[in-house]
Parts: C-alpha cells; sequence; structure tokens
C-alpha cells in the first residue's frame, strides 16, 4: 500500500499548487501547505535514508525547489514526480539514526499538513539503521501518540499583535467558542463596530472587524483563541497605535464556512453567528487525523549518477485483487457505530443525537486502525437504518477477530451532572476486550471512570467472537455532550479506541 487517503471528498483541483514549505530544524520539523486539499502519501526508504512525501493532484515552482537544511535532516528536495504529483524527499544526514516509526503526519487542515520528526541522535559512520518490519499487515502497531494525548499537539495558525496604547473606552478580552457560535467579550464601554468583507491573496474568503477606541487584554495569545472551529481557518487580532487606537480582527474562512452575522451589544461584547445554519451543522472536513509511514517495497541503492529525489522509486499499486482478510488468515476488526437511519439513538443537550456522533467516531478508528494494517468492516457506513441482529451477523459472516460496538450514554435531562465512560462485555473473552478499551481511553482521554460491566445486549450474545460494547459519553452530560459535539474530540477518542483495540490484539497470542 502506498498510502492513506484521508480526504477523499476533497481532492486537489487540476493544477493545484505547492504553495510554501518551512523545515523547523529546533522542532525538527516540516510544515508545507498547498492551494487545495491533499492526500498525502508517506514511505520511508532505508538506503540512504529519505522520507518521501508524495502529493498527489499538486504542481510544483522550481522557486520552491532544494534546500540544504542541517542537522538530522541534511536536505529537504522538491521535485515533480510525474504530471500530477509533487515530491518532497527529506534526506536524512548519514551521520543521524532515526525511527521511522515515530514519524508523525498529520493535518491541521486538509491544505496544510505538519510532518514531525523524532529525535534523533548521532550514530557511527558503520552504524546502520535497521529496516522496521512492515511485512506483516496483520500484527498491531501502536499509534503515533505523544505523551498522554492520543493526537500530536497543534501548531497555532492564530496571531495576536500588540503595541503599547494609551488607556482605551473598550478592551478587548478574547474570544470565546459557543454553541451559537463565537463571543468576544469586552469590558468597558460598548464596542465601536465597523465590518468588511474582503479576500486574502489566494482568495480565501476573509471578515475584518475593526474596533475604534479599543485595546487587547494583557496576556491574550494566539493558543487562547478557537482553533479551527465552525469553518474559521485563523483569527488575526491586531492591535494599532493611531489616535484613538483601534484593533483590527480578521477571520479567514474555510471553504466550508457560512457567512457570517456580527452584532455588537450595548452591554457589551460582540456576536459572530452563522447565517442560515446552527454551528453543530457546519460540515469540516475530518483534521489532525494521523497519517501512517510506510515502507515500500524493497529497492536497489540509487545510482550515483541521478539526483537524490529522482532516484526515489514510485510506490507499488497491486495490479491483481487480492483475498478477503478473513480468507487471508489476517485481523478483521468489525466496527458497529450504534443506531443509525429511523433510530437517532439517544438525544441529548441542544439536540446532540447518537447516531451521528457514534458514526464519527467509528469513522476515525476505522481510519486508524486500517493505518496499522488492520483490515476493517462497519455495520454501517452512513446514516442509515440497520437492526440489531443483521449487526451481529454480519461480524460472524466475516468472521471477525473481534466485535467493537460503540454508542453514546444518557439519562434523564435533568441529571447533567451524571458523565462519563462505561464499557459492556458478555463472555469472558469479551471482558478482556471491554477492559483493554476502558483502560486505554481513560488513559488518553480525561473522563469519569464509569467502570466495565456485564450486559446481555444483543450484539454481545450474539457474536461468536470477543465483544464490547463501549458507551463514550453522556450526550445529556453537561461536561461530555460538549466534548461528543467537538470534531476533534471525536478524533481523539477515535484514536483511543483504536489504540484499545490494538492493545488487546496484541495481547492475544
Amino acid at each position: 500500500m502506498a498510502g492513506v487517503c484521508l480526504f477523499g471528498s476533497l481532492p486537489a483541483k487540476a493544477g493545484a499548487r505547492l504553495q510554501a514549505w518551512e523545515f523547523d530544524t529546533g522542532q525538527n520539523r516540516l510544515v508545507f501547505s498547498t492551494e487545495s486539499g491533499v492526500e498525502p502519501q508517506v514511505s520511508w526508504l532505508s538506503d540512504p535514508q529519505r522520507l518521501v512525501i508524495d502529493l498527489p493532484g499538486i504542481l510544483t515552482e522550481s522557486a520552491l525547489g532544494d534546500r540544504f537544511v542541517g542537522g538530522a535532516v541534511a536536505a529537504v528536495r522538491v521535485t515533480q514526480a510525474d504530471a500530477q504529483t509533487t515530491r518532497m524527499v527529506l534526506e536524512i544526514n548519514p551521520g543521524y539514526s532515526l525511527d521511522p516509526r515515530q514519524v508523525k503526519v498529520w493535518g491541521l487542515t486538509s491544505q496544510q499538513w505538519v510532518v514531525q520528526l523524532p529525535g534523533s541522535t548521532p550514530t557511527a559512520p558503520d552504524d546502520g539503521l535497521a529496516m522496521p518490519d512492515f511485512s506483516k499487515a496483520a500484527r498491531p502497531r501502536p499509534l503515533a501518540v505523544v505523551g498522554a494525548e492520543p493526537l500530536p499537539p497543534l501548531i497555532s495558525r492564530n496571531q495576536v499583535s500588540t503595541v503599547a496604547v494609551r488607556a482605551t473606552a473598550t478592551v478587548l478580552r478574547g474570544v470565546q467558542t459557543t454553541a451559537e457560535g463565537f463571543f468576544i467579550p469586552t469590558a468597558g464601554a460598548a464596542p465601536q463596530v465597523h465590518v468588511y468583507r474582503t479576500r486574502d491573496a489566494s482568495q480565501a474568503r476573509q471578515i475584518v472587524i475593526d474596533l475604534l477606541d479599543a485595546a487587547i487584554a494583557p496576556g491574550l495569545t494566539p493558543e487562547a483563541l478557537p482553533q479551527g472551529r465552525y469553518g474559521i481557518h485563523r483569527w488575526s487580532i491586531n492591535q494599532f497605535a493611531t489616535a484613538p487606537p483601534a484593533i483590527r480582527m480578521t477571520l479567514t474562512l474555510d471553504g466550508f464556512s457560512p457567512d457570517w452575522q456580527i452584532t455588537p451589544l450595548a452591554s457589551g461584547g460582540i456576536w459572530v453567528t452563522p447565517i442560515g445554519v446552527a454551528p453543530n451543522q457546519i460540515a469540516a472536513p475530518p483534521t489532525t487525523v494521523v497519517l501512517p509511514v510506510l515502507n515500500p517495497v524493497a529497492t536497489s541503492p540509487p545510482s550515483q549518477s541521478r539526483p537524490p529525489a529522482a532516484a526515489v522509486p514510485a510506490p507499488v499499486v497491486a495490479s491483481t485483487p487480492t483475498p478477503s482478510p478473513a480468507a487471508r488468515g489476517q485481523v478483521l476488526v468489525m466496527l458497529d457505530p450504534g443506531h443509525g437511519g429511523v433510530d437517532p439513538g439517544a438525544v441529548g443537550i441542544g439536540g446532540l443525537q447518537e447516531k451521528g456522533v457514534v458514526l464519527a467516531v467509528a469513522q476515525h478508528t476505522a481510519a486508524a486502525l486500517q493505518a496499522q494494517g488492520i483490515a476493517v468492516q462497519m455495520t454501517r457506513q452512513s446514516d442509515q437504518t440497520v437492526d440489531l441482529q443483521p449487526r451481529a451477523d454480519m461480524a460472524t459472516a466475516a468472521r471477525a477477530t473481534v466485535f467493537v460496538s460503540i454508542h453514546a450514554n444518557a439519562v434523564n435531562m435533568q441529571r447533567p451532572e451524571v458523565n462519563g465512560l462505561e464499557t459492556y462485555y458478555y463472555s469472558d473473552a469479551g471482558q478482556v476486550l471491554a477492559a483493554a478499551l476502558q483502560r486505554q481511553v481513560l488513559g488518553t482521554m480525561a473522563m469519569n471512570d464509569r467502570g466495565v460491566r456485564q450486559a446481555r445486549f444483543l450484539v454481545l450474545r450474539r457474536t461468536a467472537m470477543p465483544a464490547a460494547l463501549i458507551e463514550i459519553g453522556f450526550v445529556t452530560g453537561a461536561i461530555d455532550a460538549p466534548k461528543l459535539r467537538d470534531p476533534r474530540w471525536q478524533a481523539q477518542m477515535g484514536q483511543s479506541i483504536a489504540q484499545g483495540i490494538l492493545n488487546y490484539l496484541g495481547s492475544q497470542p
């Protein structure tokens, strides 16, 4: 396999270009951006050591070409691999040893990507880096996890620029994300606001909010501003020492973002609310999903007469059909997003529906498992109605190795204090799986532990393989409901469940 597609619904437009790239030697990190959504394909070559990043559908320019870096990465080379693919090659200095299994690649958006290299260690010239064994696709391998977080930390795209100004009538305190949109709290007099709509150099829509006789509160940082919420790609807040002092807020919108209404309040503060759609209905592409680094078919060392970038072989794509996972004796995970179609499942705070949340989480779980070479099937791929017995029948027919059903919990709407994670099993084998899931999710997500319990749910009783049902939080919970609604939290939960499944599989003979 040459790569994993995360943004199938967002193909790069014909002729879209690589806009910019930068390698930060201090952070050992490559950041690059493209004109439109792209699906990077990442591979590792060991002789010599190179990390290869192919960008299908993306073109490049000579101005963005080769650059010597230094340190662990000797050079970054950018070339056109073919008429429709840009190739970025990170050439690792022979004096350093990097473990490719610790390389992490993730999307801030479908157009902005990060390649994070691990800490590198110098090696003697005659030391070699052992090639990691990626040949056994069914063997579970750890997901890329940083510390206690299931996802690498985001790089802030936001900007806050301050200068010293005299006392002003209004002070801007920050930006808060709410269920209605965004609220900009202010202190002092009601803000004097002017609003403009424009586009930046790449034709992205922008909303400009000027606040007159206003100053930015001390201590406001870019990290305190919303990160990629509701289709706002970037917040920029700049202070100007005019007379009187003024603040310019610039909201750069993603392509899927609606227009926004700006409403100053006489009592102080500004509401920023979407026009024609509820915030929780603003569809966003999945982001912050870790991509795998793959080991392509072994190749001979590159010819010394050819430039290193051109010597990188093209990814190998199988041309013949392959047997099913069960026929190959491969591990197969059956994921079961609960409810769907005419059955919304539990309905909680703000009309939050269980069926949509668990489908999103299951899709993230599937992507994370597939990135580790694990075959996955799902009882439903979309908002469709599926009865309980057919779900168990699908797992039996597929001869699944394990069955994991994903649900969200609920109690009376008058009990918002009830929050937390529960995992259920029926058989002894299911208890081991349920415990592995509960332990992993609690280890990476901040949640109340409501325990592992035995239950007689049909999908647990009618499945022959180890089976567990995980309740990922309460749609009626004051703490859980906002998290369940958050796409980034859904991605984190999906990866945590995937890691729990991998932990269980790795513990079995």
